[in-house]
């Protein structure tokens, strides 16, 4: 049995949620600025403030934001529904695009509704071309929130996916490149304001000690979870080049170039190594014949989902590219001989 993920809780995770439990505040304790204070520098902002998901860091973003009521928010059809659910939940308008079929990741050029404010969604941990998506905001200056729930540690140009918009947002959900123990999410920014603003917003509102000026909701990461989160900050690097490894395996003893590609200028983290293939399905009762863990990242579009089919769209591009692709095993605990078989598997297929 090859498990499609696998985590390690190390003793030295176990160690730090013990002593911030023996010695912290459970709530906004000493551990929380800390973990925010070096995930910062590890992304190259300023600021990072900690919530309890990466749901509620691209809600806030978007809160913080100012933007009118109901303005068009565009973000990709392809990626969890979380991306396009936040902006419902900001009390905005989800506009929804096709995608790029070599890398799955958003077209903004598919969509011609006007819009206020883009969330690009680096898909699978492959940086989106954020060239485009400048010229696009710069014209008509307009705020980007990168959705970087599965891009801890991706490169753009030199540059940390996060530090390229607006806001960056991160989730710390167990399968992701970086975990806190349990769901969690950051906010990334050079911006004060947006600061401040988020770090009210999730603690009610609250103005002072007794005071609360604004709609705020219950959004804080325990400390618990923000002293595991520093542990395995310290390790991501070394997680992440794994799963580059892993990848330029699957893409070297592949019989077909199958996996997706990679974006121009940018250095991807591999959150999902995905394959695409018109015989996915035989593909994946195969490997689960095989007793190998295998998924799809995402069966069903965003658009197709029923909360969103009011709005009746077509987009082409992701609904084919939904019923072709395959994820494969990615996690850093994955070895050699396990990566051998999996290979073996697939090329019986195709």
């Amino acid at each position: 049995m090859i498990p499609f993920f696998d985590i390690k809780i190390t003793e030295e995770m176990i160690d730090a949620a013990s002593a911030a439990l023996r010695n912290e505040k459970l709530v906004l304790g000493e551990s929380v600025f800390k973990f925010e204070e070096e995930f910062a520098k590890y992304i190259g902002t300023k600021y990072a403030i900690s919530v309890n998901s990466g749901t509620s860091a691209l809600q806030l973003s978007l809160t913080a934001l100012n933007l009118e009521k109901n303005s068009n928010v565009l973000t990709s059809t392809n990626s969890f529904i979380s991306s396009s659910n936040s902006i419902l939940l900001a009390g905005h308008k989800p506009v929804l695009s096709d995608i790029f079929p070599n890398t799955g990741n958003i077209n903004p050029n598919s969509i011609n509704t006007k819009f206020d404010a883009i969330i690009p969604v680096h898909l699978y941990g492959n940086p989106c071309n954020m060239e485009e998506i400048f010229s696009i905001s710069e014209d008509k200056q307009i705020p980007i929130i990168e959705d970087a729930a599965q891009a801890h540690g991706a490169i753009y140009k030199n540059q940390k996916i996060g530090k390229l918009g607006k806001t960056g947002c991160f989730s710390f959900y167990p399968t992701k490149n970086m975990t806190v123990g349990g769901d969690g999410g950051m906010v990334t920014t050079d911006d004060e304001d947006i600061t401040r603003s988020i770090e009210s917003l999730r603690d009610n509102g609250r103005l002072t000690k007794t005071e609360h000026d604004k709609l705020g909701s219950t959004m804080r990461l325990n400390t618990v979870n923000a002293a595991i989160g520093r542990i395995q900050l310290k390790f991501l690097d070394s997680y992440n080049e794994k799963r580059k490894k892993i990848a330029g395996f699957y893409r070297k003893k592949l019989n077909l170039d199958c996996l997706l590609e990679e974006t121009p200028n940018g250095v991807p983290v591999y959150h999902q190594i995905v394959i695409r293939h018109k015989k996915r399905d035989t593909i994946m009762k195969h490997l689960e014949k095989s007793k190998i863990g295998c998924m799809i990242h995402y069966p069903i579009p965003i658009h197709k989902q029923p909360l969103y089919s009011k709005y009746n769209l077509n987009l082409p591009e992701s609904e084919l590219f939904c019923n072709e692709i395959l994820s494969l095993p990615s996690f850093p605990l994955l070895k050699d001989e396990q990566i051998k078989i999996i290979v073996e598997k697939v090329n019986e297929v195709i």
